[in-house]
């Protein structure tokens, strides 16, 4: 289930983000299970992006290779292998994703309609005072 929404945030975010050529490698990666353990170095190519953009001060590109740097965390570690990333990389993908798309102009509901699917952003009873 976590690929199929790693897939399609990375879907949602293709045609708004700065790099798309780094978008589609993501993405690409998200679908070869047999790459997942070159996730590793996928990581530390997005990494070295990162520190570009923050060098550059070019906050959309720093946002996008946050979010995809969870990514690649997340299918190394599903690979099992003996040093994986921390545990908490999954955890990150949405946090990111919400940050990404108040930057590159997308709703957060539509991240939210891939990641929580079928619920509402709005309270279901009023609170009680």
């Amino acid at each position: 289930m976590i690929i199929a929404e790693m897939k399609s945030l990375l879907d949602l975010f293709e045609s708004k983000v700065p790099d798309k050529e780094s978008n589609r490698l993501v993405r690409r990666f998200c679908d070869e299970k047999e790459k997942w353990i070159k996730a590793h170095g996928l990581h530390s190519t997005l990494r070295d992006r990162n520190l570009k953009a923050i060098k550059e001060g070019d906050k959309a590109k720093e946002c996008q290779y946050c979010f995809e740097e969870v990514i690649a965390k997340t299918l190394f570690n599903l690979t099992k292998s003996s040093a994986p990333f921390d545990p908490d990389s999954p955890y990150w993908i949405i946090k990111n994703a919400l940050i990404l798309a108040k930057e590159v102009g997308v709703q957060v509901e539509e991240v939210a309609n891939i990641v929580a699917p079928n619920t509402s952003l709005q309270p279901t009873q009023k609170p009680r005072g």
